[in-house]
């Protein structure tokens, strides 16, 4: 579908292009159930940046790419896990984590994990 269209526009900076391409991807991916592929627009999506939710105070300071990798690592992946998430290396990933915790103030996966059980739940 569109998912793998609607990154390159995204990584190139032209977040409406992508944010356009994306939900038309996400809304196709939902109507056949396709949930994995849904999470994974949704993903792409908030790493664009338009269409951000609010944050509990502190994690609000991470950029939208650094949200998504300290979401799926909270939530148990390997830095391989995430990588492949999310389309980039494991490098990046080890680079987004290190301003993670800089940012956060923590020095640990755990520390991050218990920093995302704090958040309020979604309605």
């Amino acid at each position: 579908m569109n998912f793998a269209y609607g990154q390159t526009p995204r990584r190139a900076g032209k977040r409406r292009e992508a944010d356009t391409v994306l939900n038309n991807a996400r809304d196709a991916y939902l109507a056949l159930g396709a949930r994995t592929y849904v999470e994974r627009c949704d993903r792409e999506l908030k790493a664009g940046g338009l269409h951000t939710t609010r944050l509990a105070p502190g994690l609000s300071q991470l950029t939208p790419q650094e949200q998504a990798v300290a979401q799926l690592v909270a939530a148990g992946a390997t830095n391989k896990r995430t990588a492949l998430e999310l389309y980039i290396s494991v490098k990046t990933v080890q680079y987004h984590l290190t301003h993670i915790y800089t940012k956060l103030g923590i020095h640990s996966r755990s520390e991050l994990a218990a920093r995302f059980r704090e958040l309020p739940s979604p309605e």
